[in-house]
């Protein structure tokens, strides 16, 4: 086999399309809480809307069951100690949330829970939403239209 520019192009479309798709079958799998994938259920979601240059997005923080086991046994404690006339100089503790990724927000309310899952590049909570997976999806069809053009552009000539 003789290699030409159209041969080494089309190795860099095969590799470049095998990167996207495997990019793309790693936003769906974090997406959709795939196995392996740490996914957990948070409530108390309270969504602030922020303007920016494209609209508005908005920024969402919810309680894990662990973090609502642990805020509600330190207003216990607050209660008790005010009861009994401590005063406690750290000040109130603030309530133990999780930044959320992604929410799906109708604009009017919160919503009362989300499922997210723990994304394994950074310390992000990404909600299972059908954006998410849309463009998972969109990266495995690129990927796999450049593996195809790759592998046609490497495929032999005749003559």
């Amino acid at each position: 086999m003789r290699w030409d520019r159209g041969s080494v192009s089309g190795l860099g479309l095969i590799v470049g399309g095998l990167v996207v798709g495997a990019v793309g079958v790693g936003i769906v799998a974090v997406g959709t809480g795939a196995f392996g994938v740490e996914t957990e259920t948070f409530g108390a979601i309270d969504c602030d809307s922020v303007s920016v240059k494209g609209g508005t997005v908005w920024h969402c923080r919810g309680e894990s069951p662990d973090q609502a086991a642990a805020n509600e046994a330190a207003r216990r404690k607050a209660e008790l100690d005010a009861l009994r006339g401590v005063d406690d100089l750290g000040g109130p503790s603030r309530p133990q949330r999780t930044e959320l990724m992604f929410v799906q927000h109708d604009g009017r309310r919160d919503p009362d829970r989300v499922t997210a899952s723990h994304s394994p590049v950074g310390d992000r909570w990404i909600a299972h939403s059908g954006g998410v997976v849309g463009t998972g999806v969109g990266g495995i069809v690129v990927g796999g239209a450049g593996i195809a053009w790759g592998a046609h552009r490497t495929r032999p000539r005749r003559g």
